[in-house]
């Protein structure tokens, strides 16, 4: 069955991967423990196993060149003959070290399977990956092995690329996505390289490496400069090998243990596993694949023996909570859609709904407090649970897309979640909404009005992500197209769901009024608390009540602010809501910094964090940039103290309890959106400033640094009157240009333009464009036609666009 025999050591075949010839990556632990068992005189062989694409021929050929060259000098013995063998079925093992014995030589392979016989079994993880990261530590960053694979791999085909605090997020979403697998790692690489990074991340889709394989399948050739060949990390078909210096050929017998017939169950199952995004839970599989749970263990079992499926030490959703395993397809082996229990699209929609079930469970278990697991669930099937929304959106389904969407953003700070993604689920949402198609075929809609609501929802759930990354402007728009679209039939006003749309309309309208009038923003979040207890919302009414209290800050009034405050505090404790009490806490921090009590407001601080923390580090920051960056606060702090506050936050992470293998991103996930509302300097600097700044005493300046509001007038405050050039921009804005046509106009850089609104907001003591225009509009200078240079053909005013 196995045959050996000798021939001339050869050259080492050219890589086409640099990462392959030069150091091995996070391995000198590795190294050193198989060096140290190939020494034993009492271990006949090692046996290299792990998911594919784990490096584990790599690792070989590395502990190989090293075994050899440790022995041999002069008066010391040689080293025992080393056979390598690579890729090796569990049935050869056993015989591959029989036939070795006799001759005293040892056997090092690798192979996905563990074997039963004699040799010592070695497990071959991944590659380190970065659990967060942030520019103030880029270093670091760096210095993952996850990271120094993917960077070695990308400069083999581009030797001038680097990692920068520009490219950083990329870098490190490529290592997390693809869990640190180096074969991975180095095709993400290639195609990086050949054909953008954005391919890459087109390609990977949030499915863990198996889309970019199944796009990729046959991975581009070297480069024009770079010989053709081999890389030692896929070796000949062959098994190759050397004793001592001979290189040693083995003609391997028919693979045994994964070339079998699936069976009917476990063929069902592995049909569905391309349907999910990022790994999956065991019973979001069954639920979806429509088996019997009788036949689920078996089944699941069949394609873990084969490792079809790999399980991890992962979390997963689950529809009562989270588990501590979570599914994945190997690298290289992900599968066609080829549904065997029914059409595709049955599949995907019950993939949609066993998520947004996940969602409404989580919803209501965080509700009733049971808040580590739900916010869990929620972080870790971020991308099924986005996939779940463009599937429900695709196939129509419009009311089900909005109830999970709303789900997902009111808890999106928690999990990490940005607001790029409502507005990716609106466009075709959007598409539809003059007519709504779907709708009247809702069977849960026989009265044909869902289309109008559809809108009102819609527009509500862009308005609030806008408003989350501190865009006001577009907040208000959106506002103003639900207020549009809120114009139905009287008999749609009865529904159940109107009282939480209407205080939603009226605490969106409020947060975003705050600058130009605090007095009507605390009315309205009082009425939209009074409306969500009239709909039965309690949770919801208390964190309204929270904001109020910022806004009696705004006010000037820290006294009753501190008292409601309080009051939500109470609440909170006696419904059990740790991550109410958390927030509150931080809020009655502020509020006693504004009036006066520094100590109280450490005191605030330090038991807010101490609630926090065991709910983890993506909801402990999302509640301190909920605070931080609030719309309640003064417009020219939002941004600045946002950025302080992340860099602050990296370095002190430490504390929270955290799983490594199960990076959280907490910091990375909140970078991109903070970094786009400022200049790039003005970010660099905010960041430095915050990581030299400990966590509690960067609150506390936060608190004390909080100006009061300051009434509008028809022009600016003494002392704060605006430069001629930010008072010629403003006019432009009022005349409805963007910030790209007053840059044309004035013959300036948009930076430019930016950093003159910038200003002028700050003097003004607004916070949007809205607020610029309107203050040129109260203090009579409209501008006149005659006023500047000629149009561009590019240059379009607001009504224009709209008349379009």
């Amino acid at each position: 069955m196995t045959i050996l025999f000798e021939s001339g050591v050869p050259r080492q075949e050219s890589a086409d991967h640099r990462a392959f010839t030069g150091e091995l990556f996070g391995r000198a632990r590795e190294t050193a423990e198989l060096l140290r068992l190939l020494a034993d005189p009492a271990v006949p062989g090692v046996l290299l196993h792990g998911l594919p694409g784990s490096g584990k021929t790599r690792l070989a050929f590395a502990v190989a060149e090293q075994y050899r060259a440790a022995g041999g000098a002069a008066g010391t013995p040689g080293p025992a003959e080393l056979l390598t063998a690579d890729r090796i079925e569990p049935d050869d093992y056993p015989t591959l070290l029989a036939r070795c014995a006799p001759r005293g030589a040892k056997v090092l392979a690798t192979g996905r399977l563990s074997p039963a016989g004699a040799g010592v079994a070695y497990r071959v993880d991944p590659l380190a990956v970065p659990v967060d990261w942030s520019p103030t530590d880029l270093d670091a960053f760096c210095r993952t092995p996850a990271v120094q694979a993917f960077t070695a791999a990308r400069r083999a085909w581009s030797p001038g690329f680097t990692v920068t605090s520009r490219n950083q997020q990329t870098v490190g979403r490529i290592c997390v996505e693809l869990r640190g697998l180096p074969g991975a790692l180095v095709l993400a690489a290639r195609v990086a390289a050949l054909e953008g990074v954005g391919t890459v991340l087109a390609a990977l889709g949030g499915a863990g490496g198996g889309r970019l394989v199944a796009a990729y399948a046959e991975p581009p050739g070297p480069p024009a400069d770079r010989a053709p060949g081999r890389s030692p990390d896929r070796l000949p078909g062959r098994e190759v090998g050397r004793e001592a210096g001979r290189e040693v050929k083995r003609e391997v017998g028919q693979p045994s243990g994964r070339c079998g017939p699936l069976g009917a169950d476990a063929a069902r199952l592995m049909s569905c596993t391309p349907l999910f995004a990022g790994g999956f839970g065991p019973e979001a599989l069954r639920v979806v694949s429509g088996i019997a749970p009788s036949a689920f263990p078996a089944a699941l079992e069949a394609l873990l023996d084969r490792q079809s499926l790999t399980l991890e030490d992962r979390p997963s959703g689950r529809l009562d909570g989270a588990a501590e395993t979570r599914l994945y397809v190997p690298f290289g082996d992900f599968p066609e859609v080829r549904p065997a229990g029914g059409p595709l699209a049955v599949l995907t929609l019950r993939h949609a709904r066993y998520y947004a079930r996940l969602a409404a469970g989580a919803a209501r278990r965080l509700a009733a407090g049971d808040q580590p697991t739900s916010l869990l669930a929620l972080r870790v099937e971020e991308a099924n649970l986005r996939l779940a929304v463009d599937t429900l959106t695709r196939h129509g389904f419009t009311v089900e897309a909005l109830d999970l969407m709303e789900q997902l953003l009111a808890h999106a700070r928690l999990v990490g979640l940005g607001p790029d993604w409502a507005d990716r689920s609106a466009v075709p949402l959007g598409a539809t909404s003059p007519t709504d198609p779907a709708d009247p075929a809702d069977p849960a809609d026989p009265t044909g009005i869902t289309g109008g609501r559809a809108r009102v929802r819609l527009a509500l759930i862009r308005a609030e992500a806008r408003l989350l990354d501190g865009e006001h402007e577009l907040a208000s728009a959106l506002l103003d197209e639900a207020e549009a679209a809120s114009s139905v039939p009287e008999r749609s006003r009865t529904t159940p769901d109107e009282p939480s749309t209407a205080a939603r309309l009226l605490r969106l309208r409020g947060l975003t009024g705050c600058d130009r009038d605090p007095d009507r923003t605390l009315a309205a979040l009082t009425g939209a608390a009074a409306l969500l207890r009239a709909a039965d919302d309690e949770p919801a009414a208390l964190r309204v009540e929270l904001e109020a209290a910022l806004a009696e800050l705004r006010l000037g009034r820290t006294g009753p602010g501190a008292a409601l405050a309080g009051r939500v505090l109470t609440a909170a404790r006696r419904r059990g809501d740790v991550l109410l009490v958390g927030t509150a806490l931080l809020h009655l921090g502020l509020l006693a910094a504004a009036g006066g009590d520094p100590s109280a407001s450490r005191a605030h601080y330090v038991e807010g964090l101490a609630h926090l923390r065991p709910l983890g580090a993506v909801a402990t920051l999302g509640a301190l940039v909920g605070l931080v960056a609030s719309p309640l606060r003064p417009a020219p702090a939002r941004a600045t103290d946002a950025a302080r506050l992340l860099g602050s936050f990296h370095p002190g992470r430490a504390g929270i309890p955290g799983d490594p293998a199960d990076p959280d991103l907490a910091t990375a996930r909140l970078l991109p959106g903070i970094r786009r509302r400022l200049a790039e300097d003005e970010f660099a600097h905010a960041l430095a400033t915050g990581a030299a700044t400990a966590l509690l005493d960067l609150l506390c300046s936060l608190s004390l640094a909080l100006p009061l509001a300051e009434p509008d007038s028809a022009e600016a405050p003494p002392g704060r009157q605006l430069t001629s050039r930010q008072l010629e921009v403003s006019l432009l804005v009022a005349d409805g240009l963007s910030n790209h046509q007053i840059a044309r106009r004035l013959g300036i850089s948009e930076w430019t333009v930016v950093n003159h609104l910038r200003e002028t907001m700050r003097r003004l003591q607004c916070s949007s464009r809205v607020g610029v225009a309107g203050w040129v509009h109260r203090s009579g200078r409209r501008p006149g036609p005659a006023r500047s240079v000629p149009r561009g053909p590019d240059d379009v005013t607001l009504d224009e666009s709209v008349s379009r």
